[in-house]
């Protein structure tokens, strides 16, 4: 039986603006057909309610659990050729990229269903909340990525 291959991967949990095409570039590979990033961004509103303040907080450990979910998420996905994900914590405004994902793979479709399935892992497993507040004053914690 041989041994899985090692995928390529970057996995950050950073206080610093995302560059969405620094993880792009970063799965790059020679057998890849296909890259697909995604790049999530805070909007206006959530719910129909205009939001005026954005802030994301992360477990301390949050890189590390992150890191040892895409590393599985790789081995259990031999398609894949690189893998890259992304979170920002701290204070957002409207525009800002709060999350990235980004899958290499030989074909497009398997790249699209990879980035997808990929992101639904983090946003259902990655230590990572938001505080919105709203204009109307109000706010509530939401569990997100």
């Amino acid at each position: 039986m041989s041994e899985p291959m090692i995928v390529p991967m970057v996995v950050r949990v950073t206080g610093l603006p995302l560059v969405p095409s620094e993880l792009e570039a970063a799965v790059r590979h020679p057998q890849a057909g296909a890259v697909v990033c995604f790049a999530g961004t805070v909007r206006d509103h959530d719910e129909d309610q205009p939001v005026a303040a954005l802030r994301y907080e992360a477990h301390p450990d949050a890189e590390q659990m992150l890191t040892g979910l895409v590393a599985q998420f790789g081995v259990d996905h031999p398609g894949v050729l690189g893998l890259a994900v992304a979170h920002r914590y701290g204070d957002l405004v409207v525009g800002d990229v709060a999350c990235v994902v980004a899958v290499a793979c030989a074909h497009r479709a398997e790249a699209f269903a990879a980035c997808g399935e990929l992101l639904e892992l983090v946003k259902a497993e990655a230590p990572v909340w938001k505080h919105q507040t709203y204009a109307d004053g109000s706010a509530h914690w939401v569990a997100a990525s």
